[in-house]
């Protein structure tokens, strides 16, 4: 429960984090930034599992909680504006290595 209850605070910190580097270095340096976040995030939320990309689906969609919803209601109101649906995309894509990762270099035995 405690694993859940901060992937859902990173998520929401993540939120912020993509304004603030994206209005200070721009477009491109917030993609690397949120995609980085993301992978280290759920990296150390998953890390000793070694069947996390098939247990912590959980964790992955709370850790991007809010960037979906955020990409949901951005395109259900103004349907031309898609970045937020590529920086959504790109959080699940750098989760699940996060995940793949920590299932890697966890201990199998």
């Amino acid at each position: 429960m405690a694993k859940k209850i901060i992937a859902l605070i990173l998520g929401i910190i993540s939120f912020f984090l993509g304004f603030a580097v994206g209005e200070t270095f721009g477009v491109a340096a917030a993609f690397i930034v949120i995609g980085i976040f993301y992978l280290f995030s759920q990296f150390f939320l998953s890390r000793g599992n070694p069947r996390a990309l098939h247990e912590d689906w959980s964790l992955i969609l709370l850790l991007n909680a809010a960037l979906i919803v955020t990409a949901v209601l951005i395109l259900l109101i103004e349907p031309d504006a898609k970045w937020q649906s590529i920086v959504a995309a790109i959080s699940i894509v750098c989760s699940v290595i996060g995940a793949g990762l920590a299932a890697l270099l966890s201990d199998n035995r």
